[in-house]
This record gives structure tokens, C-alpha cells and sequence, in this order.
């Protein structure tokens, strides 16, 4: 036997570790319930509106629950940087359940403007709760079980975001849009239950040490990963608003929309687990480069085929592609970012990718009008591959 000595290689860890872990079975069902409400809000919001006044009054509550989401995901996210988590985490998720209740119990017989300010307050008040939650699974958690961890919570996200408009619109319909809003309620105060059960640290950071940086300061040590942020999640609003007319124009029932984009968010949530059982070789910046541009090539051969068979294997490819691009931009945000203001960074993605998916949707419904679903979905992919590309280059050079 040679005296040289046999290093044997470290297992790739498993979904079954991070399970393991004291309070991870908490962690994950708070995030479950926390997303919740997100997910469902905009269609049980607009239900509310059309039972009560018109389905323009719920597009209102709608929108103003996802501005919300956009204006106070910097400035709740920096507060679970800077003060205790769970004061923070408690404080978000009451008045967040205090504003649904509010919403479902007063619809109807207050002015409109008090429905649409406690729609705007439900969204902003726990827009940081997601960022404060991801800065404490990544600060509490090793850094070799860090990928597999995120990719749980990616795959989780994906699978109550599809979920979540089935539950909305079933409980709308068949029961009543005010049920809708109460068990949003009930998600959003069940977390307070056992929130301190939730592994954490005093903050969304390392406790101590220096002041976190300003949200300025984050913004320029973390631009390439907010922009890749804004160009994925633009892409996935361009396709959520293209979709129903590009099936129309060849032909299809729109009732197959549902179909196509329930197939795109099972191959994410495959996708995310599947990149978390193991390393990938390349950075998060090389990788970048080849996941989004193979992301915007896949959904862009639904513009190349009027076949519901390649529409169909185009949004399935694509949402391969997706999930991991989602995981790349956390894990990508944690290299850049001192761990004290991570709570900030997670909460400007979500900002980020709020804000890109609401641009779409207004660039595509503009695009669509001026010319076919055609050729918006092929400017739509050319933008997001160029705005990725820069974004990408943005993260090799630092």
C-alpha cells in the first residue's frame, strides 16, 4: 500500500439532511403558509371586486396588493436586517392577517378607496417576510446543505404558486370570494403560532458587528443578480399574458392554458429539486449565461409551431430551465452580500422580479395589440436574453 493518503469525497447532501435539522420542518411549513396568501390574493381579489361591484374594481384591489408588494419589499426586508427577527416576522404576518380580515369582512359596505388602502397595506406590510425568512434558512444553515435548502424552498414556492389560483378560484366560486380572503387570514396568522420554532438569529443577519450597509450600497455591490431577477420573471409575465391569445390564434380552447402553465410549473419544481441533489460545475455568473438564454430559446419555439404539442414542449422546457435560474440568484445574491443585510438583498429580488413581471405584462398587452402573439413572444425572449446577458457579463466581471 502507497503511503499516499485516500481523501475520500464528500457526499452530495440530501433533501433528507436539511429535513433533519432542528426547526427545518417548521421553517418550510411557515414558508408554505407565508406564500399562501401571496399566491392566492390576485384572484380572490378580483372575485371579491366582481361579487361586489365589478371585475375592474377587483383588478384595482389586485394591482394594489402587488404594488404594495413592490414599494415595501426594500423597506420591510431592510427592517428584518436591522431589528429582531421575530418581533418583525410577528409584527408583518398580524397586520398582513388583520388587512385580509378587514378586506373580507367590510367588502361592500365601506368606500372602495378603504378596500383598496387595506389591499395596498396587506401587500406592503409582509413584503420583506419572504426576504427575512430565506436570509434566516441561508444564515442558519452550513453552506454545503445551502443549494439543496434553497432548492427545496424554490421547488415549495413553485408548487404553492401553482396551487395557490386553484385554491382561490375554487373557494371563490364555489363557496364564497369572503371565504377566499378569510383563509388567506388564516394562513398568514398561523405562522404566529410557532414562530418561535423557526431557526433564526436575532436578525435577518449576524446579529452584531457593523451596521448593515444602506439599501444603496446593496443595490450596487448586487445589481447583476437584481437585474437577472427583473429579466426572468419578465419573461415568465410576457408568456402568462401571450399565452391565452398565441392558443387562439392557432386554434386551441383557452381552457388549455391552465394546462400549459401547470406543465411549466411542474418542471420547475422537478427542475429545483433535481439541481439541489448535486454540484454543477461553472460559477453562478457562468451559469447564468447558459440557463436563461436556454430558458428564452425553449419558450420561444412556441412562436415557431402552431402545434399544441410543441406550444405544450416549449413551456415544459422552459420551466426546466427556470427553477434552477431562480436558485442561481439567491445563491448568487449571497456571494455578494455581507450576511447582515442579506434579508435587504432577498427582499430587492423580490422588488426586482415584481416589478419585471408587471412591465411585461404591460409591454406584451401593448405588443399584442399592435401586432400578433407571434411576434411579441419573439421581441419579448430577444429583450429578456439581452437584458440577461448584461446582467450575466455584470456578475463574471465582479
Amino acid at each position: 500500500m502507497s503511503g499516499n493518503t485516500m481523501v475520500a469525497s464528500t457526499p452530495n447532501p440530501t433533501y433528507r439532511d436539511v429535513l433533519r435539522r432542528d426547526g427545518s420542518i417548521a421553517w418550510y411549513t411557515a414558508m408554505t403558509l407565508v406564500r399562501t396568501p401571496v399566491a392566492t390574493a390576485p384572484l380572490a381579489l378580483v372575485f371579491l371586486g366582481h361579487s361586489t361591484e365589478s371585475f375592474s374594481a377587483g383588478g384595482v384591489l389586485a394591482a394594489a396588493h402587488a404594488i404594495g408588494e413592490a414599494a415595501g419589499a426594500p423597506v420591510m426586508g431592510r427592517r428584518f436586517d436591522k431589528k429582531p427577527f421575530l418581533g418583525q416576522l410577528r409584527l408583518a404576518l398580524a397586520v398582513e392577517a388583520v388587512a385580509f380580515a378587514g378586506i373580507a369582512v367590510l367588502a361592500g359596505h365601506v368606500p372602495f378607496l378603504i378596500l383598496a388602502l387595506l389591499a395596498l397595506t396587506a401587500g406592503g406590510v409582509a413584503a420583506g417576510v419572504p426576504g427575512g425568512m430565506r436570509a434566516q434558512l441561508s444564515g442558519t444553515t452550513p453552506e454545503p446543505l445551502r443549494p439543496a435548502a434553497l432548492s427545496l424552498e424554490s421547488a415549495l414556492n413553485q408548487a404553492v404558486w401553482a396551487s395557490g389560483p386553484v385554491l382561490a378560484s375554487l373557494l371563490s366560486t364555489q363557496v364564497s370570494p369572503r371565504i377566499a380572503l378569510l383563509v388567506m387570514t388564516i394562513a398568514s396568522a398561523a405562522p404566529l403560532a410557532f414562530a418561535a420554532r423557526i431557526p433564526h438569529t436575532r436578525t435577518g443577519g449576524q446579529g452584531g458587528g457593523a451596521a448593515p450597509a444602506s439599501t444603496l450600497t446593496v443595490v450596487r455591490l448586487a445589481w447583476p443578480t437584481v437585474v437577472l431577477a427583473t429579466a426572468s420573471m419578465f419573461l415568465v409575465g410576457a408568456m402568462d399574458v401571450v399565452l391565452p391569445p398565441r392558443l387562439e390564434e392557432t386554434g386551441h380552447p383557452l381552457a388549455l392554458t391552465g394546462v400549459v402553465t401547470g406543465a411549466f410549473a411542474l418542471a420547475s419544481i422537478v427542475a429545483g429539486l433535481a439541481y439541489g441533489r448535486r454540484s454543477w460545475p461553472g460559477t453562478t455568473a457562468a451559469q447564468t449565461l447558459v440557463l436563461l438564454p436556454a430558458m428564452t430559446a425553449a419558450l420561444a419555439v412556441s412562436a415557431a409551431t402552431g402545434q399544441l404539442w410543441g406550444i405544450f414542449g416549449a413551456f415544459l422546457l422552459g420551466g426546466l430551465f427556470y427553477s434552477p435560474l431562480m436558485i442561481i440568484r439567491n445563491l448568487g445574491l449571497q456571494h455578494r452580500l455581507p450576511q447582515n443585510v442579506w434579508a435587504t438583498g432577498f427582499s430587492l429580488l423580490y422588488a426586482a422580479g415584481g416589478l419585471g413581471y408587471g412591465a411585461a405584462a404591460l409591454l406584451t398587452a401593448a405588443l399584442i395589440q399592435a401586432t400578433t402573439p407571434t411576434v411579441t413572444i419573439v421581441i419579448c425572449t430577444a429583450v429578456t436574453t439581452l437584458i440577461g446577458v448584461i446582467a450575466g457579463l455584470g456578475e463574471r466581471r465582479r
